[in-house]
């Protein structure tokens, strides 16, 4: 079982360098406070890379160099994945602008790779990425606690009855306070009486505040009535 052991470590040192690769893609969407953290790239990136190396030694697959049925195995692995990223798209929940779900999808869909190279005996392969999901799941969470980031709050804002919301003056209020709102995320709402405001907005001044200070200034705006602020999830 153990004997094709070089063929398989081939696959687990691809697969760390796709985790690192996908980190540093994931830690630019964590630092701009996108829904979609680090996490979600290297887990996806790193199964992808482990299972695209293993169907390239498709010959050591089984325990064997006799050369596996590799187009069968193939199509089986397929409609593996394809069944499985189902059961992990039901998992995701949106919620406003909070995405939740994302990561353990993504681990859902990431772990059929383990129980794909255990079932074509590439068990030392498969013991390797289960050691990257580990330090994926659990460390670089960590790691990123002291890394630099834009932290993302939801604002929702209701005018009084008469006011009218002029983004100009909201966007320049962020702005003074170093807040950058999402071009794509900004709505305005109207119920018949009041106009409402929604934005998400990020900023470095964020990190490591509590929502109390964020907000502590909204109130001189005489125009806003209420006003709810949420920090987003990414998880």
């Amino acid at each position: 079982m153990f004997l094709e052991a070089p063929a398989e470590l081939t696959v687990v040192t691809h697969a760390a360098l796709a985790f690192v690769l996908a980190w540093t893609i994931g830690y630019e969407r964590f630092y701009n406070g996108r829904a979609a953290g680090t996490q979600v790239y290297c887990l996806v990136c790193t199964a992808s890379c482990a299972l695209t190396a293993a169907a390239g030694l498709a010959g050591h697959w089984f325990g064997t160099r006799q050369g596996a049925d590799a187009n069968g195995s193939t199509q089986v692995i397929a409609s593996l994945l394809t069944g499985i990223g189902f059961l992990g798209a039901g998992i995701i929940v949106k919620s406003g602008a909070s995405v939740r779900g994302l990561t353990t999808a993504a681990s859902i869909w990431s772990s059929a790779a383990i129980g794909i190279l255990v079932g074509v005996h590439f068990v030392v392969a498969a013991i390797g990425l289960t050691a990257i999901f580990i330090v994926c799941m659990a460390a670089v969470p960590r790691l990123e606690q002291h890394l630099p980031a834009k932290a993302a709050i939801t604002i929702r804002l209701r005018y009084r009855e008469g006011e009218r919301p002029h983004t100009d003056k909201i966007l320049a209020f962020l702005g003074e306070r170093n807040l950058v709102p999402h071009s794509d995320s900004v709505s305005v709402t109207f119920d018949g009486g009041r106009f409402g405001l929604e934005l998400i907005v990020s900023g470095r001044a964020l990190q490591g505040r509590t929502l109390n200070w964020v907000v502590e200034d909204l109130p001189e705006i005489q125009s806003i009535e209420s006003f709810t602020v949420t920090r987003t999830s990414r998880t």
